[in-house]
């Protein structure tokens, strides 16, 4: 499979291997980048496991040609959700493992730079782990991308990426999973198998729903969240009322035991 960062192969029903698009340094940086924020984290219970991570020496010096990945037979959160049946009880723990993941890498100073459900992969006991780093950014190494925008908190694009930006994107991450849907979803068109409908619905979401996304969340306007579990943590991300991951975390669980 091709996907936008990669090429993404499953080798033995065990191992995914992500491989540049090309060798050209535009298609190599995400997968490099990938492999570099694996090594940082290191191997926990909250990150998708990387196995390995092949290189080859260059003038260049030495080039990542491929990173492994474990493979989570249930597939990404955003899959099972839409496969499954999804319990209050197993709902709650994903949202506190949510929490934790960001917390986790922002303890490494990292940014991932796309949080979303589809990010996140559902290992064998039903608990989360969160992957997808190609565009994350590390220490010294801005980001390569930025949230779709349902995800994206207005800014400016040309400054590199935050801890805020990335807690913006954990509320509509949460949405996600309390809702079935990302925020403001309902401003797409309906989907098409027509080619031509297609390209103009891409190109109409990019000039027009993108737009209005980003206008709504500048007025600090955001989907109504009162009827969903935890929406005072998901407000609470959008409004920049959590100075850290860690902080959205405590709040959680000291309201949760209160409960």
């Amino acid at each position: 499979m091709i996907g936008i960062f990669a090429k993404v192969y499953l080798l033995d029903r065990k191992t995914v291997r992500k491989v540049p698009r090309s060798e050209s340094e535009e298609d190599m940086q995400p997968t490099i980048r990938e492999a570099m924020i694996y090594n940082t984290i290191g191997v926990h219970p909250r990150i998708a496991e990387c196995l390995s991570r092949g290189s080859d020496r260059s003038d260049r010096g030495d080039r990542v040609k491929f990173v492994d990945i474990k493979f989570y037979r249930h597939g990404d959160l955003t899959s099972y959700c839409q496969k499954n049946s999804i319990t209050s009880e197993l709902q709650s723990k994903w949202f506190q493992q949510i929490l934790e993941a960001v917390v986790v890498i922002h303890s490494f100073s990292v940014i991932h730079s796309d949080l979303a459900i589809r990010q996140f992969f559902v290992d064998d006991n039903l608990d989360l782990r969160l992957g997808d780093f190609n565009s994350s950014q590390c220490a010294g190494h801005p980001a390569l991308g930025y949230e779709k925008a349902s995800h994206c908190l207005p800014r400016d694009y040309e400054l590199p990426n935050t801890e805020s930006t990335d807690i913006f994107a954990l509320g509509s991450t949460l949405y996600e999973l309390v809702a079935g849907k990302a925020p403001y979803s309902e401003l797409n068109v309906a989907e098409s198998d027509d080619p031509k409908s297609i390209k103009a619905q891409i190109q109409r979401q990019h000039k027009v729903i993108d737009f209005e996304i980003e206008e709504r969340y500048k007025r600090q306007q955001f989907p109504d969240v009162t009827c969903y579990q935890r929406g005072d943590v998901i407000l609470g991300c959008w409004r920049g009322q959590f100075a850290t991951a860690a902080d959205a975390l405590d709040f959680y669980l000291r309201s949760r035991n209160t409960m």
